[in-house]
Protein backbone atom coordinates (compact mmCIF):
# COMPACT_ATOMS: atom_id res chain seq x y z
CA UNK A 1 0.00 0.00 0.00
CA UNK A 2 1.31 3.72 -1.11
CA UNK A 3 2.32 5.59 1.93
CA UNK A 4 -1.26 7.77 2.08
CA UNK A 5 0.23 10.26 4.49
CA UNK A 6 3.29 10.91 1.83
CA UNK A 7 0.07 11.72 -0.75
CA UNK A 8 -1.26 14.39 1.36
CA UNK A 9 2.32 16.12 1.42
CA UNK A 10 2.17 15.98 -2.39
CA UNK A 11 -0.66 17.41 -2.81
CA UNK A 12 -0.78 20.24 -0.67
CA UNK A 13 2.68 21.25 -1.76
CA UNK A 14 3.21 24.98 -2.74
CA UNK A 15 -0.59 25.73 -1.13
CA UNK A 16 -2.01 22.87 -3.56
CA UNK A 17 -0.86 24.90 -6.74
CA UNK A 18 1.35 22.11 -8.13
CA UNK A 19 -1.59 19.76 -7.68
CA UNK A 20 -4.06 21.58 -9.67
CA UNK A 21 -2.68 23.89 -12.01
CA UNK A 22 -2.15 21.51 -15.20
CA UNK A 23 1.36 23.03 -15.91
CA UNK A 24 2.94 22.67 -12.73
CA UNK A 25 1.40 19.39 -11.70
CA UNK A 26 2.79 17.72 -15.03
CA UNK A 27 6.59 19.57 -14.33
CA UNK A 28 6.17 19.63 -10.45
CA UNK A 29 4.11 16.54 -9.32
CA UNK A 30 4.03 13.60 -11.75
CA UNK A 31 7.41 12.50 -11.38
CA UNK A 32 6.71 12.02 -7.44
CA UNK A 33 3.54 10.29 -7.68
CA UNK A 34 4.00 6.47 -6.97
CA UNK A 35 4.35 4.29 -9.78
CA UNK A 36 1.22 2.55 -8.27
CA UNK A 37 -1.18 4.93 -9.17
CA UNK A 38 -2.15 5.51 -12.92
CA UNK A 39 -2.62 9.04 -13.89
CA UNK A 40 -5.80 9.08 -16.36
CA UNK A 41 -5.55 12.42 -17.04
CA UNK A 42 -3.75 15.54 -15.97
CA UNK A 43 -5.75 18.42 -14.17
CA UNK A 44 -7.68 20.68 -16.55
CA UNK A 45 -7.45 24.70 -16.63
CA UNK A 46 -9.43 26.40 -14.00
CA UNK A 47 -12.71 27.05 -16.26
CA UNK A 48 -12.79 23.54 -17.46
CA UNK A 49 -11.98 22.21 -13.86
CA UNK A 50 -14.39 19.64 -11.86
CA UNK A 51 -14.13 18.02 -8.37
CA UNK A 52 -14.89 13.94 -7.61
CA UNK A 53 -18.46 14.64 -7.22
CA UNK A 54 -18.96 15.71 -10.69
CA UNK A 55 -16.80 13.10 -12.17
CA UNK A 56 -18.50 10.07 -10.26
CA UNK A 57 -21.80 11.63 -11.32
CA UNK A 58 -20.32 11.02 -15.28
CA UNK A 59 -21.29 15.29 -15.34
CA UNK A 60 -17.51 16.47 -16.04
CA UNK A 61 -18.47 17.42 -20.13
CA UNK A 62 -21.26 19.20 -19.33
CA UNK A 63 -20.07 22.88 -19.99
CA UNK A 64 -23.30 24.09 -18.69
CA UNK A 65 -23.42 22.64 -15.43
CA UNK A 66 -19.58 22.89 -14.41
CA UNK A 67 -20.25 26.91 -15.16
CA UNK A 68 -23.19 26.56 -13.02
CA UNK A 69 -21.51 25.19 -10.08
CA UNK A 70 -17.92 26.15 -10.73
CA UNK A 71 -16.92 22.84 -11.15
CA UNK A 72 -18.25 21.71 -7.57
CA UNK A 73 -20.40 19.62 -6.38
CA UNK A 74 -20.21 19.27 -2.64
CA UNK A 75 -20.57 16.24 -0.56
CA UNK A 76 -23.72 17.93 1.03
CA UNK A 77 -25.64 17.40 -1.70
CA UNK A 78 -24.64 14.28 -2.50
CA UNK A 79 -25.60 13.01 1.27
CA UNK A 80 -28.84 14.78 0.89
CA UNK A 81 -29.76 12.64 -2.07
CA UNK A 82 -28.62 9.36 0.10
CA UNK A 83 -30.74 10.71 2.55
CA UNK A 84 -33.94 11.01 0.09
CA UNK A 85 -33.64 8.17 -1.32
CA UNK A 86 -32.38 9.26 -4.38
CA UNK A 87 -29.15 7.24 -4.08
CA UNK A 88 -28.79 3.76 -2.76
CA UNK A 89 -26.11 2.44 -0.20
CA UNK A 90 -25.38 -1.09 -0.83
CA UNK A 91 -23.32 -3.59 0.70
CA UNK A 92 -22.68 -5.85 -2.67
CA UNK A 93 -21.17 -3.00 -5.32
CA UNK A 94 -20.83 -3.65 -9.01
CA UNK A 95 -18.72 -2.44 -10.83
CA UNK A 96 -19.55 1.69 -12.14
CA UNK A 97 -21.03 1.62 -8.60
CA UNK A 98 -19.16 4.64 -6.09
CA UNK A 99 -16.81 4.40 -3.02
CA UNK A 100 -17.86 6.97 -0.68
CA UNK A 101 -14.66 7.59 1.19
CA UNK A 102 -15.04 9.06 5.11
CA UNK A 103 -13.15 10.59 8.11
CA UNK A 104 -14.81 9.68 11.02
CA UNK A 105 -12.39 11.00 13.37
CA UNK A 106 -12.23 14.24 11.36
CA UNK A 107 -15.12 15.10 9.89
CA UNK A 108 -17.60 12.42 10.61
CA UNK A 109 -20.36 14.22 8.56
CA UNK A 110 -18.61 13.89 5.34
CA UNK A 111 -18.05 12.80 2.65
CA UNK A 112 -14.75 13.22 1.53
CA UNK A 113 -14.43 11.88 -1.36
CA UNK A 114 -15.92 9.79 -4.25
CA UNK A 115 -14.39 7.17 -7.06
CA UNK A 116 -16.13 5.06 -9.43
CA UNK A 117 -15.21 1.06 -8.59
CA UNK A 118 -13.50 -0.09 -12.21
CA UNK A 119 -12.79 -4.06 -12.34
CA UNK A 120 -11.14 -4.49 -8.69
CA UNK A 121 -9.96 -0.70 -8.95
CA UNK A 122 -11.24 2.56 -8.35
CA UNK A 123 -11.06 5.81 -10.40
CA UNK A 124 -11.19 9.10 -9.02
CA UNK A 125 -10.68 12.49 -9.79
CA UNK A 126 -8.32 13.96 -6.64
CA UNK A 127 -9.75 17.51 -6.07
CA UNK A 128 -9.03 19.49 -8.96
CA UNK A 129 -6.15 17.69 -9.59
CA UNK A 130 -5.84 14.62 -12.11
CA UNK A 131 -7.85 11.79 -12.99
CA UNK A 132 -6.17 8.33 -11.15
CA UNK A 133 -6.85 5.01 -10.92
CA UNK A 134 -5.89 3.55 -8.15
CA UNK A 135 -6.46 0.55 -5.29
CA UNK A 136 -8.86 1.29 -3.09
CA UNK A 137 -6.75 2.58 -0.32
CA UNK A 138 -4.52 4.08 -2.11
CA UNK A 139 -5.41 7.71 -1.90
CA UNK A 140 -4.46 10.60 0.66
CA UNK A 141 -4.94 9.78 4.19
CA UNK A 142 -6.89 12.71 4.04
CA UNK A 143 -9.71 10.79 2.28
CA UNK A 144 -10.33 8.78 5.66
CA UNK A 145 -10.33 5.18 6.86
CA UNK A 146 -14.30 4.38 6.21
CA UNK A 147 -16.17 3.65 3.10
CA UNK A 148 -19.49 3.22 1.73
CA UNK A 149 -20.79 1.91 -1.51
CA UNK A 150 -23.66 3.36 -3.17
CA UNK A 151 -25.29 2.30 -6.51
CA UNK A 152 -24.33 4.02 -9.36
CA UNK A 153 -27.60 6.19 -11.50
CA UNK A 154 -27.14 7.40 -15.30
CA UNK A 155 -25.36 10.48 -15.89
CA UNK A 156 -29.19 11.20 -17.45
CA UNK A 157 -30.56 10.76 -13.79
CA UNK A 158 -27.92 12.47 -12.42
CA UNK A 159 -28.34 15.82 -14.22
CA UNK A 160 -32.68 15.64 -13.22
CA UNK A 161 -31.45 15.16 -9.79
CA UNK A 162 -28.51 18.28 -9.89
CA UNK A 163 -31.63 20.58 -11.09
CA UNK A 164 -34.09 19.20 -8.72
CA UNK A 165 -31.73 19.71 -5.54
CA UNK A 166 -29.64 22.25 -6.57
CA UNK A 167 -30.55 24.43 -3.55
CA UNK A 168 -28.72 21.49 -1.65
CA UNK A 169 -25.35 21.97 -3.45
CA UNK A 170 -23.92 24.24 -0.43
CA UNK A 171 -20.36 23.96 1.47
CA UNK A 172 -22.33 23.51 5.18
CA UNK A 173 -20.72 26.18 7.64
CA UNK A 174 -18.98 23.34 9.21
CA UNK A 175 -17.28 22.30 6.55
CA UNK A 176 -16.02 25.89 5.24
CA UNK A 177 -12.71 25.98 7.29
CA UNK A 178 -11.64 22.10 6.41
CA UNK A 179 -8.68 21.57 4.22
CA UNK A 180 -9.97 18.43 2.40
CA UNK A 181 -8.30 18.12 -0.65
Amino acid sequence: MIDREMLDKIILTDEGNNWWKPELFIKNTLPLLPKELEVLANPLPYDENYNCFIYALGLHNDKELLKETKGFIYDAFFQKLIDLGELHLTDEPQNGDWVLYKDMKNYPKMITHIGTLDNGKVISKWAWGPLIKHDLWDVPSSYGDNVQYVKAISPEQAKILCEKYKEFNVLPADEKSSNIL
